[in-house]
């Protein structure tokens, strides 16, 4: 029986989660499919081709290079996040990212974005990939920091407004048994207000009320993944990654120690979890 991997994002607290895929990396731990959202799908990207340490590499290497992130090119291109720098002269030349191994790899990636026409999640697979990952640029598109992505006759943008950790798609995929990783502490829970005022969302959304209807529902959609995450790590169906301390990065976090310190947490914490990781997989 297949064993999922299932990604959270947050931006740039995904530095967490790039500590814990070198680990699995290092130590020949690898999932036939991967499920990610944003940071997520992004991380994702270098554990399938195999390249140990790039992840890291981008987030701490270029973290302060306004092209990667910055308000100037919010300004300049619409997005706080340089995809075009990202995708193209990041990839292509400054830390080359290995295309062949990635699409020759027989793990499966599923990156999730929101559709902004229904409001759901949909998820895109290898096979419907180009050289230039618009579904991955989509399942990172922050609403209000980045352009709508239209791919496929889709309006796209982060998977995480309908749906931050996708563990329950990857059960409706057969994989009844996941390891889950988090990007925020145990205790942590949204509150109940939306993090954008509906008035807001209308001004700038308002021909996708679907969508609209999906951000204003985040807060509990949120907390209900977080409560099926546990009760599948009760019923021993889950493992579970998160921080074992409050991750000290923001979402747009523009310090690199800081980013290398949760890197480091993620792949300590990743270490402690080898031994149930390698029984599950083993076991099913």
């Amino acid at each position: 029986m297949p064993v999922g991997l299932v990604l959270e994002g947050g931006g740039t607290r995904g530095a967490y989660t790039s500590g814990v895929l070198d680990v699995f990396s290092k130590n020949q731990i690898i999932f036939p499919v991967v499920y990610g959202i944003s940071a997520g799908a992004c991380n994702a990207l270098s554990y399938i081709s195999g390249q140990v340490g790039r992840n890291f590499h981008i987030f701490y290497d270029y973290i302060q290079d306004d092209r990667y992130m910055s308000v100037a090119s919010l300004r300049r291109t619409g997005n706080l996040f340089g995809f075009d720098f990202i995708f193209g002269e990041l990839s292509r030349k400054l830390l080359p990212f290995d295309y062949k191994a990635f699409f020759e790899s027989p793990v499966q990636l599923k990156a999730g974005t929101t559709d902004l026409y229904t409001g759901k999640p949909l998820f895109f697979g290898k096979e419907e990939m180009d050289e230039r990952f618009l579904p991955v640029r989509a399942s990172s598109a922050m609403p209000f920091v980045s352009e709508i992505v239209f791919y496929q006759g889709h309006a796209l943008l982060d998977g995480g407004c309908s749906t931050s950790i996708p563990l329950q798609c990857s059960l409706e995929d057969g994989n009844s048994y996941n390891v889950v990783v988090l990007t925020r502490d145990a205790s942590y829970r949204k509150g109940g207000r939306p993090e954008f005022p509906r008035a807001a969302l209308r001004a700038k959304y308002g021909e996708y009320p679907l969508f609209i209807d999906a951000m204003l529902r985040r807060p509990q959609m949120y907390n209900r993944e977080v409560e099926l995450c546990n009760q599948q790590e009760k019923e021993g169906k889950a493992i579970l990654i998160r921080p074992s301390r409050p991750i000290p990065v923001g979402r747009y976090e523009k310090d690199p120690d800081r980013l290398k310190q949760a890197y480091q947490m993620g792949m300590a914490d990743a270490e402690e979890k080898l031994p149930q990781i390698r029984n599950m997989l083993t076991r099913v």
